[in-house]
């Protein structure tokens, strides 16, 4: 039986990490390897930029909608006071508007459902009651 002689660890590890001769398929794979590594170096620059650019439209629209919260709550407020009895009041004063007098008020029939094509009463045609 023969035996081939034992190579030591050593000599098996560097063989197998020595690079392989460098031939037209290897400086091809080299060359590939290398573009690769440029085109992902070229993404995560545009990744990072685009990330930055998101980041500041999303600080300015948190900053829209804070000032939008800001100015509902404010126009909430104004409607408050706007819809208070005393302020209706002075603004209709203001407009030459005055209280209802029960004297003028004309009160019209319901219309019939079944007198469909009835004419109108109008305002002006005498108090309730009077032709």
């Amino acid at each position: 039986m023969s035996r081939r002689p034992a190579r030591p660890a050593s000599a098996a590890l560097a063989a197998a990490l020595s690079p392989a001769p460098a031939g037209v398929l290897g400086s091809a794979l080299a060359a590939l390897l290398a573009a690769l590594l440029v085109a992902a170096a070229l993404a995560l620059v545009i990744s990072q930029y685009r990330s930055r650019q998101l980041f500041a439209e999303l600080e300015l629209a948190q900053q829209d909608a804070k000032a939008l919260a800001a100015e509902g709550a404010r126009l909430r407020a104004d409607l408050g006071r706007a819809a208070q009895p005393a302020t209706v009041e002075a603004v209709a004063r203001r407009l030459g508007m005055r209280a209802i007098n029960p004297d003028r008020v004309v009160m019209l029939p319901a219309r019939a459902a079944s007198a469909g094509g009835a004419a109108p009463v109008t305002a002006g045609s005498g108090r309730a009651g009077q032709p």
